[in-house]
């Protein structure tokens, strides 16, 4: 292929990349007519998309739609903008404040990735490494993000998910998971009762873009036997969490016009 065809096919796959972000879910019939292409052009570029994790196809309609690689692209860009200190002194607040281990994550795929955190000074400290990798479906971080997706890109990622029990209070399937974010979208935070691991609590709220578009998730982590010894800490977590949720938006915005 010249480089001259090479441009033309990656300038033909941005626009592929664009017009998804108006869209909620479009076909490959539907992208060709929008955009002009024949149909083998556009199926070709969208294998490709989807290839690298650039697009994700609905398995019920196969219509497609973009993935979470994209926000990866931008948080990294965030990231290189100095948003992490300003990210950082409200996760110091939280942790602070309620005296417990705070994290920051991200979703990739089915998954979240923890990307930074503060650490509570007790000795029994609940932190999760940065760049781990946790399930979407059983921790609060990743409910606290899924509760903000698009109907369709749930179905999409429930089909992919193992629902696997890694403790007795685990999410195993689809329909009792569409409920609990039915009830995180209500009250606007995500709890995780052990269901990653015994005896650990969470509790996350997203942060939410302009749109309402769910970019990252902020979580306090407890020890189950340290809730149970003081009954109100998951409520003042809970509070402090929604507290601050303004805060931590506008801290995860206000870096990329930095």
């Amino acid at each position: 292929m010249s480089d001259k065809k090479k441009a033309s096919s990656v300038i033909k796959a941005l626009n592929i990349l664009e017009l998804l972000g108006d869209c909620k879910e479009l076909g490959v019939t539907e992208i060709g007519e929008k955009l002009g292409y024949d149909k083998s052009t556009t199926f070709r570029l969208l294998a490709t998309l989807k290839e690298r994790n650039f697009v994700i196809q609905n398995a019920k309609n196969q219509k497609y739609s973009n993935a979470i690689k994209l926000l990866m692209l931008g948080n990294a860009v965030l990231r290189h903008k100095n948003y992490s200190h300003n990210i950082r002194i409200e996760l110091k607040k939280l942790a602070e404040t309620t005296r417990e281990t705070v994290n920051l994550a991200i979703a990739e795929g089915t998954e979240v990735i923890y990307i930074d955190r503060y650490e509570t000074e007790d000795i029994l400290k609940l932190a999760s490494a940065i760049g781990q990798r946790r399930p979407m479906y059983c921790t609060s971080v990743g409910k606290a993000i899924m509760a903000y997706y698009d109907p369709g890109y749930v179905e999409s990622l429930c089909t992919n998910f193992p629902f696997e029990a890694f403790t007795e209070f685990t999410c195993t399937n689809k329909k009792a998971l569409l409920k609990e974010l039915e009830l995180i979208r209500q009250r606007g935070y995500s709890i995780d009762n052990q269901e990653h691991h015994l005896g650990i609590r969470c509790v996350a709220v997203p942060i939410l873009s302009q749109h309402n578009e769910p970019l990252a998730a902020v979580s306090i982590s407890m020890p189950q036997f340290r809730a149970d010894a003081d009954p109100g800490l998951l409520d003042r977590c809970i509070a402090a969490l929604l507290e601050a949720s303004p805060r931590l938006t506008r801290s995860f915005l206000g870096s990329a016009q930095q």
